[in-house]
């Protein structure tokens, strides 16, 4: 009984790591591109240093979830921040740009090691319904979205470029601690894999269903990664001070958490599918008006439609990803976060390279790729529908 009731203070623990956990991230993610920027690296060299967080994070948080269902959740929440605040560590000690693409890819191996573990252990422990559970995880994160950056501009501003680097250790040595201590596990229940549906979704629309989540996450992920990892250092080189770059990235963490927190009446009202068609449209506007940027006023409704249509995107996909693999959701979590991780090596390595030819290039690419998966997303539904109707009627 006493374990029972320790379950939902361990619940609002996990809020509160997963809170703080990325705020420091946000930080991180600002503070890096800069410093290398500083250090004196080249647009593609910086592309490069994200595209290598990328790399890692493709693989290694599927790998992590798989290994979270066998073991203890909380064992790899607590190696992951530790280890995230040795590498901390190591950008303040560097002064070689190109020893950064090692260190960031120690960094993602944290984060791969960490989302997954966090996600699976809400799903384990929440009593609530998984939307609601979900719910609170995205507004959690998403709120740290909106703190971190502003806090590494900040740091940068007031103090030195290595005082996020400092100040990030901090945090993920003490939550280190701190999670070992307090997180609860509760027994695991073993789930059918597809629990709502008929035979026909499942062996028909279920597959378009699939596709377009996948395309979903890849697509927000990339965007997503173009913008961390190049964007501060573009909006450095027009003249615009670390404070304003986080000011930017608040107001895009700002309307992330918005889409979250309506995301359950957004779906009840129109459904998962216009979720997903909607988000892959405002991303495609948005990095269309990126690219025609260059003032922090346009730069501010860019990132706030960036925020509308990830948090939209993000918030249909991870429902349907843990919901179509429940009875593994360390499996489940681990291949979204895994997609997520594809997506930031793809964009910043796309957009690094294309870069050197514009500045601006990253942005019309995103355009491109954003209107290609709206129309594919679109193209997915009319073949569903068809073949909804083609299948024969059960009496």
């Amino acid at each position: 009984m006493d374990k029972d009731k320790r379950i939902p203070s361990s619940l609002r623990f996990i809020f509160i790591i997963t809170f703080l956990g990325q705020m420091i991230m946000g930080v991180m993610g600002i503070a890096v591109p800069i410093y290398a920027d500083l250090l004196g690296a080249s647009p593609f060299l910086i592309g490069v240093i994200g595209a290598a967080g990328g790399l890692t994070y493709s693989f290694m948080p599927l790998i992590a979830g798989i290994f979270s269902d066998k073991l203890k959740r909380k064992v790899f929440i607590s190696a992951s921040v530790t280890s995230y605040g040795f590498s901390c560590i190591f950008y303040s000690l560097t002064d070689n740009p190109s020893m950064l693409i090692f260190i960031k890819a120690l960094e993602w191996v944290s984060m791969a090691i960490f989302w997954p573990a966090i996600e699976a252990s809400l799903a384990d422990t929440g009593e609530e319904s998984l939307e609601e559970t979900l719910k609170k995880f995205n507004i959690s994160w998403g709120s740290a979205i909106i703190i971190g950056p502003m806090v590494g501009g900040l740091l940068i501003s007031g103090y030195t470029i290595k005082a996020p680097f400092i100040f990030s250790l901090i945090v993920s040595f003490s939550l280190g601690v701190l999670s070992f201590i307090l997180i609860k596990e509760s027994p695991r229940r073993q789930e059918r894999s597809m629990q709502e549906g008929s035979e026909v979704e499942r062996r028909s629309n279920s597959r378009y269903a699939i596709i377009t989540a996948l395309s979903s996450i890849l697509l927000f992920s990339t965007i997503g990664g173009i913008n961390s990892s190049l964007f501060p250092a573009y909006a450095t080189d027009l003249g615009i001070p670390a404070y304003e770059i986080g000011l930017i990235m608040f107001v895009s963490g700002a309307s992330r958490t918005v889409a979250f927190y309506l995301a359950n009446k957004i779906e009840a009202k129109l459904g998962k599918l216009a979720m997903f068609l909607g988000g892959s449209l405002t991303l495609a506007f948005a990095s269309a008006l990126t690219a025609n940027s260059y003032i922090t006023i346009t730069f501010l409704i860019c990132f706030l439609l960036f925020g509308l249509g990830a948090g939209i995107s993000y918030a249909a996909s991870i429902s349907f990803i843990l919901r179509r693999w429940s009875s593994s959701k360390g499996y489940a979590a681990g291949l979204f976060e895994s997609l997520i991780g594809l997506g930031y090596f793809l964009g910043p390595l796309t957009g690094g390279i294309i870069s050197e030819y514009a500045l601006n290039a990253p942005y019309i690419y995103g355009c491109i790729l954003s209107l290609t998966v709206f129309f594919l997303q679109l193209t997915l539904n009319k073949r569903s529908l068809t073949s909804s109707q083609l299948e024969p009627k059960r009496i």
